[in-house]
């Protein structure tokens, strides 16, 4: 009961507050428009007031689109992350190796796009050449650079070395140098060769 008669008093109080102040906010126009009658104040003229709200509506729109433009420059890939994306998937690519028999599928988790169509329809025969042939080899990465942006994708120009022993156990070792232009996209919240193309 006392909780009742508690609450209806704090929502008269409220009640007799907003009502304060609605006759004050008319007090203070009554008292302006005097004010401007009397030639001690001048009138604020309508359009001042409507440009004034446009000029400040627009100001927050700009800021608004300028905080969103920000937000994705931060967010997008830097050319140190398509660099270090094509380098990372290129070095799994060239260097074939019949002791790993998930190569083909650790080609596939890096690769999107034409790239991935192409390549998943030669996987098996891939993996049936590389363990066929005994491949083993070693690849480093001596270069890369960003030759063009587009969008959320890059071209990155690759110059890497593999090291092959055909026969697996012969010790005779090969180095042979490649060149290559791949394009690396963004595919499931990581950056993936989108195609590939070997350079003379």
């Amino acid at each position: 009961m006392a909780l009742r008669e508690g609450a209806r008093s704090g929502a008269a109080e409220i009640a007799a507050e907003r009502s304060a102040r609605r006759q004050l906010g008319e007090a203070l126009e009554e008292l302006h428009a005097r004010e401007v009658d009397a030639g001690l104040r001048r009138p604020v003229p309508r359009r001042r007031w409507i440009l004034a709200t446009l000029v400040a509506v627009v100001a927050v729109v700009l800021a608004g689109v300028a905080v969103v433009a920000w937000s994705d420059t931060r967010n997008a890939p830097t050319d140190d992350d398509f660099e270090r994306a094509a380098a990372d998937r290129v070095a799994v690519l060239i260097a074939p190796d019949h002791r790993d028999p998930s190569r083909a599928r650790k080609i596939l988790a890096g690769a999107t796009g034409t790239f991935y169509d192409e390549f998943a329809q030669s996987a098996d025969s891939y993996s049936a050449f590389v363990q066929a042939n005994g491949s083993v080899s070693e690849s480093s990465v001596d270069g890369t650079g960003v030759s063009a942006r587009d969008g959320d994708s890059a071209t990155v120009l690759v110059a890497a070395t593999v090291v092959f022993d055909a026969a697996g156990d012969t010790g005779e070792e090969q180095a042979r140098r490649f060149r290559l232009r791949v394009l690396v996209t963004p595919d499931d919240g990581a950056l993936k060769l989108g195609a590939v193309q070997y350079l003379p």
